[in-house]
């Protein structure tokens, strides 16, 4: 196959017929961000909500929020929780490490209970069993390592036939997750085309390819090691990049056709898709509720949240990640019945 490099008199005419196609790109990605983002926020009632209605846990949050619950990583916020609700007694041994003695089990439900409901805490429940066969005789428990293996987080969700994200996310969503993540591959292969064209080399191709190969593990590959990940992913992407960047030549593209691919070759998988949100309207509701209490403790001047009960709240600042943010603005109140640590310290738990 050969390749015919444009003259200088044809190379503008074609040069502004590639940025239009990468720009019409990023103008429908961006209408993606607009029209689907703004969506379940403007669902969102505009209200004052101080506590959450009763039956919300961890799990509850994170499913409703983004339709996965990754357990492993609610340690503390499922230890706090079942500790709220008079389940377990945690010793404190040090900054990192807890002793769990079970007070009670987690009461049992009928057949047609599915782990999807608000309320019933099915899949708490199991996750709470499988625990306490952990820690039956003694076993120490690291606040800083997820309560449980992988097999075990994924049989507490294989064991029903429902999906995690049933009632939280239609089809439609997904398909515009992945209608955005190819608009962002395709934008950096037109440019890279023009290149080769403008060129007569398409190394730059090969980049786009070796690009997508770090950003599906990034993305997509949830429970890899994270030193893995980040040498695994930043070989491939700082290498991708670099075989892009080497094929920019401003002489062919004034207008930084290529680094804006480039940058939205990243940018959009990681950040922008983050805004495509496409949620079913009978989720719409518990996020309303979810959104206006994350509102209100990140926005409640100090003196207000002084008069809540910190430790109710802490298992939820936990799964919506912001304890670091607020938990200051609660003031230090005596440790709850559930908790027992000799030393005096809160330890890395409260």
């Amino acid at each position: 196959m050969s390749f015919t490099v444009l003259n200088t008199q044809s190379v503008g005419a074609t040069y502004y017929a590639f940025v239009a196609g990468v720009y019409g790109i990023i103008a429908v990605l961006f209408s993606f961000v607009i029209i689907f983002g703004l969506r379940a926020r403007r669902c969102v009632k505009k209200q004052k909500i101080e506590a959450l209605p009763k039956g919300f846990s961890p799990l509850d949050v994170k499913r409703i929020f983004i339709g996965k619950t990754y357990p492993r990583k609610l340690t503390k916020a499922l230890i706090a929780y079942w500790g709220e609700r008079g389940y377990i007694k945690v010793k404190q041994l040090s900054h990192n490490t807890v002793r769990i003695i079970r007070k009670s089990w987690m009461p049992e439900h009928d057949d047609g209970a599915v782990f999807f409901d608000r309320g019933t805490y099915v899949r708490e429940r199991d996750l709470f069993n499988i625990l306490m066969k952990k820690v039956a005789h003694g076993c120490p428990v690291k606040l800083n390592r997820p309560l449980f293996d992988k097999s075990e987080a994924d049989g507490a969700i294989n064991a029903y036939a429902v999906r995690e994200d049933e009632g939280v996310y239609s089809a439609k969503h997904y398909s515009l997750k992945i209608a955005s993540i190819a608009l962002c591959i395709i934008s950096a292969l037109v440019a890279q085309i023009y290149n080769g064209i403008a060129s007569g080399s398409y190394f730059g191709i090969l980049g786009v390819g070796t690009s997508c190969i770090g950003l599906f593990v990034l993305m997509f590959v949830k429970d890899a090691p994270v030193f893995f990940k980040t040498i695994w992913c930043g070989g491939w992407l700082a290498g991708s990049t670099a075989i892009m960047w080497s094929s920019i030549s401003w002489a062919y593209d004034p207008l930084g056709l290529t680094v804006t691919s480039i940058v939205l070759l990243f940018a959009g998988p990681l950040f922008l898709i983050r805004f495509v949100d496409y949620r079913e309207k009978n989720n719409l509701s518990d996020y309303s509720d979810l959104v206006n209490y994350r509102r209100f403790l990140l926005r409640a001047p100090a003196a207000e949240l002084r008069t809540h009960d910190y430790y109710a709240a802490l298992p939820i600042l936990y799964a919506l990640r912001i304890k670091f943010l607020v938990a200051h603005k609660f003031g230090k109140q005596a440790p709850p019945d559930w908790y027992v640590n000799e030393s005096g310290s809160n330890g890395g738990l409260l």
